[in-house]
C-alpha cells in the first residue's frame, strides 16, 4: 500500500513541477498578438518557436527527475518497475497534451523519450546520494 502512496505522491509532484515550468515558459515566450483570432497565433507560436518547445522538453525531463527521485526518497525500498510505471502515465498525460497542438515530429519524438528515462535517472540519482 505503500509503495502504491508513494508511487502517486511522485505522479503528483512530477506533474505539478511540469505544469508549474510550463507556466513558466508561456510567461518567458509570450505570444504576439495580431489581428488573428487567439488560437491561431498560439498555434503558430507552439509550431516555430524552438525555443518554447525545448523550454516544455526542459520541464518534462525536470518533473520526470523529480517524480523518479520523490519515489525513491519516500519509500527507499521500492523496485524499479513501480518508477518505469508512473513515468508511463506521466507519457500518457503528455500524449493527451501533444494531440491538443500541432507539435513538430521531432518534439513529439523527443518528448515521447524523455520521460522513462528521466524517471529512472532520478531514481538512480537517489540511490546514489544515500550511499
Amino acid at each position: 500500500m505503500w509503495k502504491i502512496a508513494a508511487s502517486g505522491f511522485g505522479l503528483i509532484c512530477g506533474i505539478a513541477i511540469i505544469a508549474f515550468m510550463n507556466q513558466l515558459n508561456f510567461m518567458l515566450n509570450p505570444v504576439e498578438y495580431s489581428n488573428h483570432t487567439v488560437n491561431d497565433v498560439q498555434e503558430k507560436n507552439l509550431i516555430n518557436s524552438t525555443v518554447f518547445l525545448a523550454g516544455k522538453i526542459i520541464s518534462v525531463i525536470a518533473g520526470s527527475f523529480f517524480c523518479g527521485a520523490v519515489i525513491k526518497l519516500i519509500y527507499f525500498s521500492i523496485e524499479l518497475k513501480f518508477i518505469v510505471t508512473v513515468s508511463l502515465v506521466m507519457l500518457l498525460v503528455a500524449f493527451i497534451d501533444l494531440l491538443a497542438a500541432q507539435y513538430p515530429a521531432w518534439f513529439w519524438a523527443i518528448s515521447m523519450g524523455v520521460y522513462v528515462p528521466s524517471s529512472i535517472s532520478g531514481y538512480y540519482f537517489i540511490i546514489q546520494i544515500r550511499k
